[in-house]
């Protein structure tokens, strides 16, 4: 398994939309953040290929700026 987080900067006034990333698929968890990020999602899938399909998908979401991953080593 490989764990992994994905750091999301939100667009304006959309909190109550990103509650929509935790129902993706390998997501385990997530909530909203202060700070240079607003939303952090947890993710524990098969292999990298995964959270890289993961974070395509989140960053495709409309309410989504951008996105960072950091993968647990």
């Amino acid at each position: 398994m490989v764990k992994a987080v994905v750091l999301v900067m939100l667009e304006p006034k959309t909190y109550t939309d990103a509650g929509k990333i935790t129902k993706i698929p390998g997501v385990k968890d997530g909530f909203t953040v202060f700070g240079h990020y607003d939303y952090v999602a947890f993710l524990d899938v098969q292999g990298l290929e995964k959270v890289g399909q993961i974070a395509d998908k989140i960053q495709k979401l409309g309410f989504v700026r951008y996105v960072e991953t950091l993968i647990e080593r």
